[in-house]
């Protein structure tokens, strides 16, 4: 686990993306668990995905009902054929493999 914050009161002064590229070049093997800001966690999954690196993002998505009822939630997913549709971040996420979002 990595501390980073933008104003230095903990761990590395700077973006969390300034971490993760050089850990991904000296861990070839690693598996990214990202959560945070939709911003961030799509440069730290086109970071992974330049690596060829498993990254899952936790979405942070407003639940309006919990339920998967209202569809307030839904963000877009890539099927294994390329195609997309949505999916509730509630009841199917929400966590999801960073390669299927269509950010």
């Amino acid at each position: 686990m990595r501390v980073s914050t933008n104003d230095g009161s903990a761990g590395h002064h700077g973006l969390v993306t300034d971490l993760v590229e050089p850990l991904l070049a000296e861990s070839p093997a690693a598996h990214v668990v990202c959560c945070g800001p939709e911003p961030m966690m799509h440069a730290v999954a086109e970071q992974c995905a330049r690596h060829e690196v498993q990254c899952e993002v936790s979405l942070e998505t407003p639940m309006a009902c919990g339920l998967g009822i209202c569809f307030s939630c839904v963000t877009r997913l890539r099927d294994d054929s390329g195609e997309w549709d949505y999916r509730r971040t509630c009841v199917e996420g929400p966590v999801f493999d960073a390669k299927r979002i269509v950010w």
